[in-house]
């Protein structure tokens, strides 16, 4: 099931592919380690057609055929070992994906009608969410932080980036 996103309207999706537009053309867009490298191309167009059209479960359903199969990991020891990539891959590169963007393009759009807050709300139903995400939902951010942080590098750190991290389920709606 996609993400339920409060505020996707065509001009919410507008903003952001302006903020896809915007990383692909300086070269800032983030491309996963599970894309092949050959299909990164592909994945950039699929993810514009899922913004301008679609939703999150559209970009599943159309990349899955673009994630290598098997992937390097870590072992307890440090050393490294080759695992076959998890079925949930797709989604979570999707979901994660374009969230992302439909946040950054709603921030962006906030800012511009001088609405200057958001609010963090679930968009994922989750019987057992995780603490972080919990805490933060009805939480009211502003416009301006949510798009900068955004725009940053990713970060498993819940402290560094609460928003935008990976199965998190939340986004952000107008207040």
């Amino acid at each position: 099931m996609p993400l339920q996103y409060e505020n996707l309207d065509p001009t919410t999706r507008r903003y952001a592919i302006t903020e896809l537009d915007h990383d692909l053309s300086t070269g800032a867009f983030h491309s996963s380690e599970r894309l092949r490298p050959e299909a990164v191309a592909e994945y950039h167009r699929l993810l514009r057609e899922a913004i301008r059209y679609y939703d999150d479960r559209w970009l599943e359903e159309h990349a899955s055929d673009l994630l290598v199969e098997i992937e390097a990991r870590r072992t307890r020891t440090g050393g490294t070992t080759t695992a076959r990539v998890p079925q949930m891959a797709a989604r979570l590169l999707a979901e994660g994906d374009f969230n992302r963007y439909y946040m950054r393009g709603l921030a962006l759009r906030a800012i511009d009608e001088g609405r200057q807050v958001l609010e963090v709300y679930r968009a994922r139903l989750s019987l057992e969410p995780r603490r972080e995400s919990a805490n933060l939902e009805g939480t009211r951010v502003a416009a301006a932080e949510v798009l900068n942080q955004l725009r940053g590098p990713l970060s498993a750190e819940p402290a560094a980036a609460p928003l935008g991290r990976t199965n998190s389920g939340l986004s952000v709606r107008l207040v």
